[in-house]
């Protein structure tokens, strides 16, 4: 049987295009890739996306920012190296990348007491009032871009996903979906679950921003109606359709 089977055309990509297309989107589009609250971002551009700090009663918020590293897939059958809690399965692909997690620590000292602000000289931590809790913290839009005392990690992470049909732009694309995620060498255990519940979600948001627009593979040469997929063959993306 043709590769078209009982279907008009017969498309693949393979791996090593398929990730020359996501560096080159995230390389043109790096704001996909790194997301920060105001101490971190201090305004939405080509380069990062700003989002709200982390609301807490009583203060302006945790500030916080994630940047992945460009994502690498693997392709059904396994080229790169997994960590024993995940395998390929047929239809699936990996994705690895490093993610750096950064929060803002400028509202605590070393001995764990909230620290001054210079420009705040009514903080004074010799109040005897000063450690009851009972002031609110000040607004720190001032130091929007100004990230005090920022704290960072970063974390090699591991997923694999599988492909979805979706849309993008009001055109037929092809989307990727995280199953499972994994990061090496966390303990405990339950800290590292934690971590990876979060990570997932992030993945999630991050790849829904990632997609392969049906049009990429037509070549201007024709219009696609996949019948069949978008799925994963071996270390390639293949569909099926008609004109």
């Amino acid at each position: 049987m043709s590769l078209t089977e009982t279907s008009e055309v017969f498309v693949a990509v393979e791996e090593s295009a398929l990730n020359d297309l996501i560096t080159a989107v995230c390389t043109t589009r790096p704001h996909l890739l790194h997301y920060g609250s105001p101490a971190f971002v201090p305004a939405s551009s080509t380069s990062a996306t700003q989002m709200a700090p982390i609301p807490f009663p009583g203060s302006p918020g945790l500030q916080w920012s994630v940047e992945l590293r460009i994502p690498q897939l693997d392709l059904f059958k396994q080229d790169l190296a997994l960590p024993p809690e995940l395998s390929l399965g047929a239809g699936q692909f990996s994705l690895s990348t490093t993610v750096r997690l950064c929060v803002d620590c400028a509202s605590r000292g070393k001995d764990g007491k909230e620290e001054p602000h210079p420009d705040d000289p009514k903080h004074d931590p010799n109040d005897p009032n000063h450690d009851r809790g009972d002031e609110p913290w000040r607004d720190d839009r001032d130091d929007w871009g100004k990230a005090q005392h920022p704290m960072c990690c970063r974390l090699d992470v591991f997923a694999i996903g599988h492909l979805v049909s979706t849309w993008a732009g009001g055109q037929r694309a092809i989307g990727f979906a995280v199953d499972s995620v994994e990061i090496v060498d966390i303990e405990p255990n339950a800290l590292e679950s934690v971590i990876e519940c979060l990570l997932t979600m992030v993945l999630r948001s991050v790849l829904a921003t990632l997609s392969l627009p049906v049009t990429a593979l037509e070549l201007g040469a024709f219009t696609l109606t996949p019948t069949v997929g978008p799925l994963i063959d071996v270390n390639r993306v293949l569909a099926r359709g008609d004109f």
